[in-house]
C-alpha cells in the first residue's frame, strides 16, 4: 500500500534540522555585530567619518568645471551623478533615523546572514566596496544636471545630521540603519558603513581620462 505524505519522524527531523541551521546562521550573525562601547572607539570612529566627508568635499572641488557633468570614460556616472548618490544616501539615512522608512532589503534572509558573515566584516574592516556593487533604486542619481555647490552644501548638511543622529545613539541596539544587501545595521556598523561608502565615491573623483 503506498504511503502518501511525509512520515512524522522525517517532519521531526526536518524541523530539527533547519531549526538547527536557523541558529547556526543567527550565531554567525551576531558574532559580526561590532562592540565598540568606549567614548574613544566612538569619537575616533566619529573623526574618521568627518575626514571622509572632508576629503569627499574637497575631491569634488577638485574637479575641472567643465567635467562636472561629463562621465570618464571607465565610468558610469559623472562626478555631478557620483555627489548626488553620496547626498542622496545620506537624505535616506536621515530619514530613517529621524524615524522615517530607510532603504528596501532586496535579500532573502538566508542570503542575508551568509553576506552579513562572509562580506560585511570584510568591507568594514579593509573599507573597500567590491567592484561592481550596484546602488538600490532609492538612491540612484538621475540624469541631473546638479549644481555643484548646491549639491555639495546640502551633502555637507545630511552627512552631519547623520553622524549625530548615530553617534547619539551609539549604544543603543534599536537604532538602526538599514542596507539594501545586508539589512539592519548598529549605530556602529552604520558609522563605519557610511564613511568607507563616502570615501569610496571620494576616490572616483581622482583625475582620469575622459
Amino acid at each position: 500500500m503506498p504511503i502518501y505524505g511525509t512520515p512524522p519522524c522525517w517532519r521531526v527531523q526536518r524541523r530539527r534540522r533547519l531549526s538547527v541551521s536557523w541558529h547556526v546562521l543567527s550565531t554567525f550573525d551576531r558574532h559580526q555585530e561590532p562592540e565598540l562601547p568606549t567614548q574613544s572607539d566612538r569619537d575616533s570612529a566619529r573623526a574618521e567619518h568627518q575626514r571622509a566627508v572632508e576629503q569627499f568635499l574637497a575631491a569634488a572641488r577638485a574637479v575641472p568645471r567643465e567635467a562636472w557633468e561629463r562621465p570618464a570614460r571607465d565610468q558610469q556616472w559623472s562626478p555631478a551623478q557620483i555627489a548626488e548618490h553620496v547626498r542622496l544616501a545620506y537624505a535616506v539615512v536621515a530619514q530613517q533615523l529621524a524615524g522615517g522608512s530607510g532603504l528596501r532589503v532586496r535579500t532573502s534572509w538566508w542570503l542575508r546572514l551568509v553576506l552579513r558573515w562572509r562580506l560585511l566584516p570584510r568591507i568594514l574592516g579593509t573599507g573597500t566596496i567590491p567592484a561592481g556593487a550596484r546602488a538600490p533604486r532609492e538612491i540612484r542619481p538621475g540624469d541631473g544636471p546638479f549644481d555643484r555647490e548646491p549639491t555639495l552644501s546640502a551633502l555637507e548638511v545630511s552627512a552631519r545630521v547623520v553622524e549625530d543622529a548615530i553617534v547619539r545613539e551609539w549604544d543603543s541596539s534599536a537604532a538602526r540603519m538599514t542596507h539594501h544587501v545586508f539589512g539592519a545595521l548598529r549605530a556602529p556598523q552604520a558609522l563605519r558603513f557610511v564613511t568607507v561608502h563616502t570615501a569610496h565615491h571620494a576616490r572616483q573623483f581622482a583625475p582620469r581620462e575622459s
